[in-house]
């Protein structure tokens, strides 16, 4: 019996051991995730930001429609507490304004749409990924509206708190840095970014907007359905969607509900009609992106 015992001792000290082991391993892999630095992507952007009352009211507009502005940044672009998950992560979103005065226009950049900071770190749970194919002209726009903002004061910096199921995830690939996904996506990324043509209209507001939650060839993801959905809208339909974030037959649709309200009610007629056109396109082809 007192062998039997002993025994059950050394096999639970083994077990606590082990599992201890697994543990250190989780945070040490984990911690280089966390840590780990980038090479800086070439620059790109040099267009001179502008400074005309048009160019910053469609910067506004773009922050909005991109989620930054009253979204995720918060109001007014003061920072919040954007993610918060016992026992996976804690992620503020920082103030827009006091990064503005940080930063430069090129760093802006490679944080925006390479997901890459200043330090060579990463960011996470900002899409990248869908703000790499912004066209330069907008970028300068959405820049020069942030930069036109009064500072906040609020004190709210970028910060991440990664709980034990978080590093799994961030160790088995479940979270990536938005670094990864954009350097991952880079075949999809490819392509001009421009809007020169009904057609490319719909595509740019897709690739720049959608994607963010229906996934980078729209075919949807564990947050949205993909959007093969739209090709059961008529034209009429799918704009009192994205004006009012009712669906057909008068459904509420939660998150789609409230991004349309809060931000896609602010596309143009020309935006929703050559959306509706070019995801009717994909549907007729049998394909999602392009």
């Amino acid at each position: 019996m007192h062998r039997v015992l002993r025994w059950l001792k050394f096999a639970a000290a083994g077990v606590a051991a082990l599992a201890l082991v697994g543990v250190l391993i989780v945070y040490i892999q984990s911690e280089r995730v966390l840590r780990r630095t980038y090479a800086p992507a070439a620059p790109t952007f040099t267009a001179a930001l502008p400074s005309d009352s048009a160019s910053l009211a469609e910067g506004r507009r773009i922050a909005i429609t991109r989620g930054c502005y009253n979204g995720c940044h918060g109001a007014a672009l003061a920072g919040k507490l954007f993610f918060s998950e016992p026992g996976v992560a804690q992620l503020v979103a920082p103030d827009l304004t006091a990064a503005a005065r940080r930063y430069s226009n090129a760093e802006l950049e490679r944080i925006i749409r390479h997901g890459v900071r200043p330090d060579g770190r990463s960011v996470f749970a900002m899409p990248s990924q869908t703000f790499h194919a912004l066209s330069d002209a907008d970028l300068a726009r959405l820049l020069a509206f942030i930069r036109s903002q009064p500072p906040s004061d609020s004190g709210v910096g970028p910060s991440l708190r990664v709980g034990p199921l978080g590093r799994v995830g961030l160790v088995t690939g479940k979270f990536e840095p938005a670094a990864v996904l954009v350097r991952r996506d880079a075949a999809k990324l490819a392509g001009p970014r421009d809007a020169s043509d009904s057609l490319n209209v719909g595509r740019y507001v897709a690739r720049t907007i959608c994607t963010e939650c229906h996934g980078m060839e729209l075919r949807g993801s564990n947050l949205a359905p993909g959007l093969v959905v739209a090709a059961a809208y008529t034209p009429s339909e799918f704009q009192h969607l994205l004006r009012t974030g009712e669906a057909k037959g008068g459904r509420e649709l939660g998150l789609m509900t409230r991004a349309a309200r809060d931000r896609f009610s602010l596309f143009t007629d020309e935006e929703v009609a050559s959306l509706h056109a070019y995801l009717r396109t994909l549907a007729t082809r049998g394909q999602f992106a392009r």
